[in-house]
């Protein structure tokens, strides 16, 4: 499952809402909905996220955590143009171990990155995960 995934469900739910009644909604089919909540496909276009935001009146809390959890789901990572050689190795390594990171393992990686205190916010060149 994916965090937006897993997002989608939590909205629908408390909407009180099947499957088939948002994808009604959305105009989709209901087992694109059933794919993305359980994590087979990423999240969907803008066009169906902005759909999404208005057919079920998304307060502003809510569309903050949507775009966020979107951002967080994506299968696709992106380096900046100014990644060093050693960025794309620890980038190819890190893809190879994923599926398979401990809390331990995720938490170190996490309190790594904090320490430089700077992070890129748009990256440009694009990897694809396989």
């Amino acid at each position: 499952m994916t965090p937006f995934g897993l997002y989608l469900e939590s909205l629908r739910r408390n909407r009180h809402l099947q499957q088939v009644q948002l994808a009604d909604r959305l105009g989709v089919n209901s087992c694109y909905v059933s794919a993305i909540e359980n994590g087979k496909k990423g999240p969907p276009s803008k066009f169906v996220l902005e759909k999404l935001i208005n057919e079920l009146n998304l307060d502003a809390q809510e569309q903050e955590l949507l775009w966020d959890y979107v951002d967080q789901s994506k299968r696709t990572i992106r380096l900046p143009e100014d990644a060093t050689p050693e960025e794309y190795t620890l980038m190819r390594d890190i893809r190879r171990h994923l599926g398979a990171l401990s809390i331990e393992q995720i938490d170190i990686i996490r309190n790594t990155l904090k320490l430089s205190g700077k992070a890129h916010t748009k990256p440009r060149i694009e990897i694809r995960s396989i």
